[in-house]
């Protein structure tokens, strides 16, 4: 068998570290964006489907992260809590993003890789559709993967988190203000999208080159926002890996836990309860030349249903390839 490797992607949402940053309001625990780090618990079960991912116990060897207070707390996560398989000095990558809750993205490998070059997208201006000059509510952040003897580039990573639902407004008391919200998010996830799109044009073949767009895109696949990406014609011949997993219902939410989703909350109702709506909203979408390679196994680890994130780790595997 050939060697083989595995891509991953995992919203862990507020691995936050345990010292209030004097700088940021993100890791105070009162106000708008109080925040209270994890328990030990919480980020041995985030760890665990990392390190084990449930098939054969064997790290998944390149893995893109959101939802990092900083550098400090993923070195933290990966040397206490993940293991030793990822190189804090050749595999551990953070930078810092847009997102006023100091929330960023990141990326971890096992020692078969190196981390290149890293590239913030966070300064970038662009229009939306609204014509307002916008920017990435958190990053678009480039990195480059090596081979373990930096002689090869094995393929160029993404990583994304776009901007949320969330809109702070009761949809029962008030719909007509929560609709227009939800069109202005809708609004800031396509530009997103498309300034994606127009990066990766820039910085690749997209014929030839191996490439993979993942993380948290907060939508889901039918969406008309995320259409730049992942509608069957897009322009960056993309192919959305989980879809190796079989699914009969594809509707974009469901109240039963499905295959391919990735994401689980607790929908409000009118009458006050609450009920659990499923859906995909983390992608890992391959570029042409990878997606060849690919071994037709990919996996949503999102059983059971609290694992220490509202998000259920996804990966999908390949062939080395031939230099």
């Amino acid at each position: 068998m050939s060697q083989r490797f595995r891509i991953g992607t995992y919203n862990v949402e507020n691995l936050f570290d345990r010292f209030d940053d004097p700088y940021s309001v993100g890791d105070d625990t009162y106000g708008r964006f109080k925040t209270v780090p994890k328990s030990r618990a919480h980020s041995f079960d985030v760890a665990q489907r990392i390190r084990d991912n449930g098939i054969g116990k064997n790290s998944v060897d390149i893995v893109a992260l959101q939802e990092i207070e900083n550098f400090g707390s993923l070195l933290d996560f990966v040397q206490g809590s993940v293991g030793p398989d990822y190189g804090p000095k050749t595999g551990v990558v953070s930078l810092p993003s847009n997102d006023p809750r100091g929330i960023d993205l990141g990326l971890i490998c096992t020692d078969q890789f190196r981390i290149g070059r890293v590239i913030s997208h966070r300064f970038d201006k662009f229009r939306r559709s609204d014509n307002k000059l916008y920017q990435f509510g958190r990053d678009c952040l480039q990195i480059e993967i090596l081979d373990k003897d930096r002689d090869n580039l094995v393929l160029k990573a993404f990583i994304c988190h776009f901007k949320s639902k969330y809109t702070g407004i009761d949809p029962f008391k008030d719909p007509d203000k929560y609709a227009n919200a939800q069109s202005l998010n809708t609004i800031k996830r396509m530009s997103e999208a498309n300034k994606v799109v127009e990066i990766v044009k820039k910085e690749v073949d997209i014929e030839n080159d191996r490439f993979v767009i993942l993380g948290d895109l907060n939508d889901t696949p039918q969406s008309e926002a995320l259409r730049p990406l992942l509608a069957i014609d897009n322009s960056l011949r993309l192919t959305n890996a989980v879809t190796l997993l079989e699914q009969d219902d594809v509707s974009e939410h469901s109240a039963m836990r499905r295959p391919r989703d990735t994401h689980m909350w607790k929908r409000p109702q009118a009458n006050g309860t609450r009920i659990d709506e499923w859906a995909q909203i983390d992608y890992i979408l391959c570029s042409k030349a990878l997606w060849s390679l690919n071994t037709g196994k990919a996996k949503v680890l999102n059983s059971p249903k609290n694992q220490g994130s509202d998000h259920f780790f996804s990966f999908a595997e390949f062939d080395y390839p031939v230099f």
